[in-house]
């Protein structure tokens, strides 16, 4: 969903649909890295267990979802039936109205659970607090960037 968001094309789906495709591409290529790192490197670098399976985790899971994005890309390209019942359910206002709407309250939800996680994590472990310190700022930090972007281009 939130490629589809990033990547419209400019309101040319064709373009949309090659953006989308680079995308899949590069988190591919991303995802790959991470595989590689958890084979070649994480094996001799002393790493816990959650590290490790973070690594295996993240990067099992990024490239999973690029090749799915990818094949679901390129089906879409190659079937313009299939491309133009995708394009008709993309830009339908209600879709579009439930998409931000969600995004709306992950965002706030999410930011609300963390500031409550501080309250958690502080006595607890000071690198954690820090951690998700930064999660709020920096969410607080986009937020007003981007209400500052917006404002001058909507």
């Amino acid at each position: 969903m939130l490629i589809k968001q990033l990547f419209t094309g400019g309101g040319d789906y064709q373009r949309a649909l090659r953006q989308r495709r680079w995308t899949a591409a590069a988190m591919a290529v991303a995802g790959l890295t991470g595989l590689a790192c958890y084979f070649l490197l994480v094996p001799s670098s002393g790493l816990g267990d959650y590290a490790r399976g973070f690594y295996l985790g993240a990067a099992g899971g990024c490239t999973w979802g690029a090749l799915i994005l990818l094949v679901r890309t390129q089906y879409l390209i190659t079937h313009p039936q299939a491309q133009r019942k995708a394009q008709i359910k993309e830009r339908d206002e209600r879709e579009l109205q439930i998409t931000r709407t969600a995004a709306q309250m992950a965002g706030g939800i999410t930011v609300f659970g963390a500031v409550l996680g501080l309250f958690v994590v502080l006595p607890l472990n000071m690198a954690a607090f820090y951690a998700l310190f930064a999660v709020v700022v920096f969410y607080a930090a986009i937020f007003v960037l981007s209400s500052l972007w917006l404002s001058r281009r909507l």
